[in-house]
């Protein structure tokens, strides 16, 4: 009777160790997001730019996902915007692109990203900047020498200029897949802020 016994308690015990791989909380690894292009200004003019916050149109508990990096065995790493959630550090990074463009960035609240919104509120900004994040995705998988990792990023920049009256809907998509030896929270954060700042650089285009 023991002997039956045996392999049926082996097979437990294998299903409640998977069981267990696959519902373990995964490791969180924080990641600071930061513009990190470099762009000269683009005219010799100050002028007020206002800079909507972004929003984030994925899942209410993605708000600070990045991604995860399957690690095997059903474990695997999850990687969050740290401090900010994702809206507000993307946000961030617009700001900072615009005053390096030799911008003077605002807060803008209220914009609903039509022209009629952007003229009753323009007494205060020359310029409007807000935007739309649809996707923003790291999925990486851990391999016997390297990682894998593929980041993607699909957002829509809105840019009004108030003094033609016209707002420009700019969407922004963007995909890159690399393959290194090496695979942490620092690589992760330089490869999104390089596409992020990119992204923000070609919806930004123009401005101030």
């Amino acid at each position: 009777m023991r002997e039956q016994l045996r392999p049926m308690r082996l097979a437990l015990g294998v299903a409640l160790a998977l069981l267990l791989g696959a519902c373990a909380t995964p490791i969180t690894h924080p990641v600071q997001m930061a513009y990190r292009g470099a762009v000269q200004p683009e005219t010799d003019q100050v002028t007020s730019v206002g800079i909507q916050p972004f929003y984030d149109r994925r899942n209410e508990a993605d708000r600070h996902v990045i991604g995860y990096r399957q690690l095997g065995h059903g474990e695997r790493e999850r990687y969050v915007s740290s401090p900010d959630d994702v809206a507000r550090a993307v946000t961030r990074m617009a700001t900072e692109l615009v005053r390096q463009k030799g911008g003077e960035p605002g807060d803008l609240k209220g914009w609903d990203f039509s022209p009629d919104r952007m003229l009753t509120l323009s007494d205060a900004f020359d310029v409007f900047i807000g935007g739309e994040i649809e996707r923003l995705r790291c999925d990486a998988e851990k391999r016997l020498m390297h990682t894998r990792m593929v980041l993607e990023l699909d957002i829509v920049v809105y840019v009004g200029k108030v003094r033609e009256g016209i707002v420009h809907r700019r969407p922004v998509s963007m995909r890159t897949e690399r393959v290194a030896a090496t695979f942490g929270p620092r690589e992760l954060q330089q490869f999104l802020n390089d596409m992020l700042s990119r992204g923000l650089e070609r919806g930004c285009k123009g401005v101030p």
